[in-house]
């Protein structure tokens, strides 16, 4: 026979000081806890007091007007580890300004022993008479029990009125465990409270003040005021996200604007792009979270379900000192030391800042890491400053916050609101794109090169070469490098090396024939200094230059090289029900024939066909909550009359294309989520390889039925 025994979990008391030291990660988060307390009982002002820093009697108050604690609240709540009342049936609106508590862990007071051994509460509670006051030395609280539950705290009842507005909380922190503060370590720390509140949407009744008893006041006042510095900055981006309605299958609306900002002095001129309540294409975003059955290209109400509305800026500078003084004169070091000490894109929900995106060593959108990879076609943290937006209620339950303050919870919630912001984030760089371009420009002094080979930026120098008497010394040489960098592309694209390394050749080639042009226009130009550079970029193209052997140019014809295409794409066209249609397969095109590289120029049709498929599936998508009657199609045929060469023509009735062709055909420029931006650009080198062109016509000049009213491609051949 076996007997039971119940036993009683029992903590002991240095569970409080692992807790206050381990729980809260920083002094600033420490603060952050309280302010929030604050916020939480209707404070209109929060007042942080530094006394006496670096003196044996230092401290830090943080006083409150809110409506303060009764004896029993102190008893039950304050003093309760763990209390349940600010969370679940409990969380309730407050009376005054309906604000949404914050706090609901019921450990946030433990926050206060990360900053200081001894900790003095004074609060009179709204309608009462009298105070309540009690004082804990964290030290000697631990040591005079063993167990938690046998701690005793006295509170004082006192008489006397504590404070102006008869309401309100005051907690002064003795024996700071900051033994001595350094300018920098103030500065730091007023800068991280001051970030506490949203700078961007300030909240009319809510303020938050930070002061000191002496000299420490001027350290505290040299911390910047961010709107000043961020009205100028060059590039700018608003949004917001919101459900158009309660049908969670419809889908929500996006409305943004960009702005260009160049300094006056550049002559560039400015820009401003608006976007109103669309729909928000975001390709295959979602495609793991929910499936490739179940998730759409475009954002839907139900996307934003527990999250609630988005609201967000962004603010990215250029740090070239010569843009920073056209705007901000003599304050270059200041306004460099503003953009790192407040670079990152925060969050805030109902304007209180969610630590710690945002802070100097996170980067949880990974700006950084894509700046790395594709280097000059993203916006990097360490330029970007900006702000996220949440409401409280609506967001509450699906993005939840880590105990220690530190984050979101990472569930589905996070992870679609992350992905989300991401790709907001690339609209922004995608529309800022020709404005950076036009700022590269006016750094270097010389356009930005648009087409790969080459001829066009050759011929420029080859003039200008002309003009400064130079064509003996120098164009031989140009002749050496117009034969290498087309060698190079030859080769590249024939061994299949697109991506990072076709990207990062382009970028070292781009960048010499840059400095060359710059050269040329200088008045006085040093001709064995432009000759050093030219041999440079031999060296470049030759380094570059994989030996590898070349796709070998055979005789084929479009109808074969079409039917192979198709062969390739026959089960995603099953899979995606998209009707494909070649009237040059059913002989009712003209078939012609040519001699080029055959599986470079079916990597490229198939290139297209990949396109084609994406954007009539996103059309597909942005039918299904209407009336339409939509069917995905791709028309592949052939024009012998039309263009200065036999052509292929692909077509579909997608979306169709919203950009420049100059600008499609750029590497690494897409319009696809998650799309490296080489479709294009592909097709175009390999027409460009053969001799021929790749060209965007109105679909309504060509004869091809009207139902094909979407992207429309033609590839054509030299005659």
């Amino acid at each position: 026979m076996s007997n039971i025994n119940t036993h009683n979990i029992k903590a002991k008391s240095h569970i409080l000081s692992l807790l206050g030291d381990e729980l809260i990660g920083s002094d600033s988060l420490a603060i952050f806890e309280l302010v929030k307390n604050a916020y939480d009982a209707d404070a209109q002002e929060v007042i942080i007091e530094f006394i006496d820093l670096n003196q044996n009697s230092q401290q830090i108050i943080i006083e409150d007007d809110g409506h303060g604690m009764t004896n029993q609240v102190i008893q039950d709540v304050w003093l309760t580890i763990g209390t349940d009342f600010k969370r679940g049936k409990n969380r309730k609106e407050s009376k005054k300004f309906k604000r949404v508590s914050f706090g609901n862990k019921g450990v946030g007071r433990l926050a206060v022993h990360k900053l200081a051994k001894k900790i003095t509460l004074e609060t009179q509670a709204e309608g009462e008479m009298f105070s309540n006051r009690l004082t804990i030395d964290w030290v000697q609280l631990i040591a005079s029990k063993e167990y938690i539950q046998d701690l005793e705290v006295n509170v004082e009842t006192v008489a006397d009125q504590l404070f102006n507005k008869g309401k309100g909380t005051r907690i002064i922190l003795d024996k700071l465990t900051t033994k001595y503060w350094t300018k920098k370590a103030l500065k730091d720390l007023v800068r991280k409270i001051d970030n506490i509140k949203n700078p961007f949407s300030p909240n009319p009744h809510f303020k938050i003040i930070i002061k000191s008893n002496d000299h420490h006041q001027e350290w505290i006042n040299e911390v910047t005021d961010s709107n000043e510095i961020l009205k100028d900055s060059l590039y700018q981006f608003n949004f917001e996200i919101m459900p158009s309605n309660n049908n969670l299958k419809d889908f929500a609306k996006f409305s943004w604007k960009y702005t260009f900002n160049p300094p006056i002095q550049t002559k560039i001129a400015k820009n401003a792009i608006e976007n109103t309540n669309t729909q928000f294409h975001i390709g295959e975003l979602y495609k793991d979270i929910e499936g490739e059955k179940k998730y759409n290209r475009f954002l839907r109400n139900k996307d934003l379900s527990k999250i609630g509305v988005i609201k967000g800026k962004f603010y990215v500078f250029n740090q070239s000192s010569v843009l920073l003084k056209m705007n901000f004169g003599g304050q270059i070091n200041a306004v460099k030391q503003f953009i790192k000490d407040n670079s990152g894109v925060k969050i805030f929900r109902d304007n209180i800042r969610v630590y710690n995106y945002g802070e100097q060593y996170d980067d949880w959108l990974g700006l950084d890491l894509d700046k790395i990879q594709r280097t000059g076609d993203h916006f990097g943290k360490k330029v970007t400053v900006g702000a996220i937006e949440l409401n409280l209620k609506s967001s509450n339950d699906g993005l939840i916050e880590k105990t220690n303050r530190e984050g979101f919870i990472d569930n589905t919630q996070f992870n679609k609101f992350q992905l989300l912001i991401k790709e907001v984030f690339n609209v922004f760089e995608r529309e800022a794109s020709i404005d950076k371009d036009s700022i590269e420009a006016y750094l270097e002094q010389t356009r930005p090169i648009k087409k790969v080979g080459f001829g066009e930026t050759i011929k420029e120098l080859e003039d200008k070469i002309k003009d400064k008497n130079l064509e003996k010394e120098l164009k031989p040489l140009l002749i050496r490098v117009d034969k290498d960098y087309t060698e190079m592309r030859d080769i590249m694209v024939n061994s299949g090396m697109t991506g990072l390394n076709l990207g990062v050749a382009f970028h070292e080639v781009d960048r010499e024939i840059r400095f060359i042009n710059a050269d040329l226009n200088s008045k006085n130009v040093d001709i064995e200094e432009v000759k050093d550079k030219v041999r440079n970029l031999i060296q470049i193209l030759e380094s570059l230059s994989p030996i590898l052997r070349q796709n070998k140019s055979t005789l084929s014809s479009a109808k074969k090289v079409i039917e192979i295409a198709k062969k390739r794409n026959n089960n995603r066209f099953s899979f995606h029900n998209i009707i494909f249609s070649s009237p040059v397969l059913t002989d009712e095109n003209d078939d012609f024939k040519f001699k080029v590289p055959t599986n470079l120029l079916i990597s490229a049709i198939s290139n297209l066909i990949d396109n084609a498929i994406y954007w009539t599936r996103t059309q597909f998508d942005l039918c299904q909550n209407s009336d339409e009657q939509y069917k995905p199609a791709i028309y592949i045929g052939t024009d012998l009359h039309t263009f200065e060469g036999p052509c292929i023509i692909i077509a579909d009735n997608g979306l169709g294309f919203t950009s420049e062709p100059e600008y499609l055909t750029q590497p690494f420029k897409t319009k696809k989520e998650g799309g490296m931006g080489l479709g294009l650009y592909f097709a175009d080198l390999v027409m460009n390889m053969i001799g021929g062109k790749l060209l965007f016509p109105d679909n309504s000049d060509l004869d091809i039925p009207q139902i094909y009213n979407g992207a429309c491609i033609a590839l054509v051949f030299p005659k």
